[in-house]
């Protein structure tokens, strides 16, 4: 988007609710995301609960949805180790 794809964001979860917890970023309009988390923190969403939501193309928050991906890969990681199941 805006050919400015570089930048660093962070979102960081409960590894065992999922819940979102908060976000560092420094990209081109990180307030916009930075928003949205907020919005997500006062809801007590999950990454999951954003995941299943609508991201549209073009638009810079889309780097929000790789870095939910990312968190969302981990929490799954860490609930089959407490459940003692096989790892994907």
């Amino acid at each position: 988007v805006q050919h400015e794809d570089y930048g660093l964001l962070r979102v960081y979860g409960d590894l065992q609710s999922g819940r979102i917890l908060g976000m560092q970023a420094c990209a081109p309009q990180a307030e916009h995301m930075a928003h949205l988390i907020a919005w997500a923190i006062e809801q007590n969403l999950t990454v999951f609960d954003l995941l299943k939501l609508h991201f549209y193309h073009p638009v810079i928050e889309e780097g929000l949805r790789s870095a939910l991906q990312s968190l969302g890969a981990q929490i799954d990681k860490t609930e089959a180790r407490l459940q003692n199941r096989p790892l994907a």
